[in-house]
Order: C-alpha cells, then structure tokens, then sequence
C-alpha cells in the first residue's frame, strides 16, 4: 500500500469516528474544536478533509441527521410532540426546526406525520401500506413544488411484493462487538467493504469460522436519506478488544428487544425480506426503537449448495 492510500484510509476512520460521535450526541451542542479534536486535525484542517471525504461540510451533515433523525421519530413515534422531537434532535426552537424541516422535505412537520408513508420498496420504487405509489421522501423534487405525491396509476396489493412466510419474534439481543470497514452509497456494492474488511482481518487471526459471525449494520432509513448519502457498515464479530487501525473502525451494537426474523434467501430476497419486516412492523403495535437495524448471517452463500444467505434481520424496537 503507497503513502496516499494509507493516509486516505487514516483519515477515513478519522471521519467514521466523527460521524459515530455526531449521531450519538445529537441532542448537544457539537462544536468545530470538538470534532476537530476527535479527529486530531486541526479545526482549520480538519472541515475542509470533512468534506472532501463526504462531499458535504461538517455543518451539513449535522442538519442533515438532525432532520432527518427527526424525520424517523416524526414517523416512529407518535406520542412525542413535534416539539418534543425537535428539542432531542438538536434544535433550539421549534420555529428553527419548522423552518428548516420545510426546507429539506418540502413539507411542514405536521404534513409530514400525517401523510401515508413509505413501507415497502419494489424493485427500488417506494409503496404505501395500502399499494400507494409514492415518492421518497428524500426526492424533493422542484416539478412537485413540495407537495407530497401519490401516483395512483399503479397499486398493487400486498401479495405483489411477495410477503415471505417467516418467524418473527421479539427477542433480547446481547450487546455485540464488531469490527467494520464502512460504505456508502448503493446497498448491492457493500461486497467491497466486505473484501477490505477480510482482507484486514485475516492476517490477524480474526476469521474463525463459524464462531465468527459477518453482520450488515444500517446507519440510515433509505425511504429518508438519499441512496448515495446511505451509510452501512460491513462487520465480523469479535470476542475481546481489537487494535484498528486504516479505515477499519470498531464498534459495539447496543444490546435489548429486537424484532428478529429469520431467513433463508438468495441475493434477490433481500428486498421481500426487509417488506416482511416492516408489513410485521405495521400490524404488530410495536414501534422501530432506537439504535441501529442490522443483518446478522449465519453462513457464507458462496459455502452453500443453493448459494443462499442465512440470516437474522434484527431491528430495536420500543419496550411497551
């Protein structure tokens, strides 16, 4: 590896860390100096390698996940105020929110909450509960003129997206220890994060199959955040403290109650899964609690007869 590529990889863990921290501390205030420090640059320095490496500036992605954090809640939660959600994502003043979330979505907070959202994804087009098509809410697009739209030229019921016939039971989750190499952008190209993440971690001992699990871990709702700003992170399981270093990062998921459904797929039951998931989530009165959502694989495709993924899709939900 040349001085460049190890200095990018340096400075992408760098950021991972910064991100990690930002989403955890949302509520606070976060300033430059403080994300400089976490970083080790320089405050001058360091948004100027923020956004080269994000494409967004360091105040931009801050809005940006408090929005859309709101956003989720906004959806999620239903007996928080508008207020309320407002005040935990960061916001000094309801009116600063209101302003800001019409900006971003094209809508006000209260149209928002009260529209019929997206639930199920068909080959990348977004459906209500009801076979709606919608928009994401993320694509706001100016020909709409903010307005929230439906195309009601083509439902479809929900044995259209093929509903699988699963187990799927709350169950409490230990805490897990990883280690990631993250991605972004494209769901479909994370095999590239995977082959790095290998890669690291062979030499050191860390593959030991099948004690050592692989687990996909999802930083961002896709009917929210626009595809290419979509953050997931490649994992394998550790059981003691690792030394990281490049842009291999690590990381604990929060133990508690998941929703946790089993599969056995093959690379095109992903979509159909994660529908089963959320029409599960529609009609069981529970609620998507915070912490992240993450795939948890129990064997390698490329091992299997039929080349298919064994796996537990895991998803926190709120204690009743």
């Amino acid at each position: 590896m040349n001085a460049k590529e190890k200095s990018r990889q340096e400075y992408t863990a760098r950021i991972n860390r910064v991100t990690d921290y930002i989403e955890r501390h949302l509520d606070e205030a976060i300033t430059l100096d403080s994300l400089a420090q976490i970083a080790c640059f320089s405050p001058f320095h360091f948004h100027r390698i923020f956004s080269a490496l994000t494409n967004e500036t360091i105040n931009t992605f801050i809005q940006r996940k408090r929005i859309e954090t709101a956003a989720r809640l906004l959806a999620n939660d239903e007996n928080k105020s508008i207020s309320e959600i407002a005040y935990r994502c960061g916001f000094g003043s309801a009116a600063h929110f209101s302003r800001t979330f019409r900006k971003h979505f094209g809508m006000t907070a209260k149209e928002f909450r009260e529209t019929e959202k997206a639930i199920f994804t068909k080959d990348g087009v977004y459906f209500s509960k009801n076979g709606q098509r919608t928009r994401k809410i993320n694509q706001r697009c100016q020909e709409l003129k903010g307005q929230l739209c439906s195309d009601n030229s083509k439902q479809f019921n929900h044995s259209d997206f093929v509903i699988m016939d699963t187990k799927i039971e709350i169950r409490e989750m230990p805490e897990i220890s990883v280690v990631y190499c993250r991605h972004t952008g494209q769901f479909n190209q994370i095999g590239k994060a995977y082959e790095k993440l290998m890669k690291w971690a062979g030499p050191r001992g860390l593959l030991n199959f099948p004690e050592t699990k692989t687990v996909t871990v999802y930083h961002d709702d896709p009917a929210i955040t626009a595809i290419e700003q979509v953050r997931q992170s490649a994992c394998i399981t550790v059981d003691r403290d690792v030394k990281v270093d490049g842009e291999i990062g690590s990381m604990k998921l929060e133990s508690g109650k998941y929703a946790v459904g089993h599969f056995e797929i093959d690379e095109h039951g992903f979509e159909k899964a994660w529908n089963t998931m959320c029409l599960w989530f529609t009609e069981s009165g529970y609620q998507p609690g915070d912490g992240y959502p993450y795939e948890l694989y129990y064997n390698s495709p490329e091992e299997d007869a039929q080349r298919r993924f064994v796996l537990d899709i895991c998803i926190p939900v709120k204690t009743l």
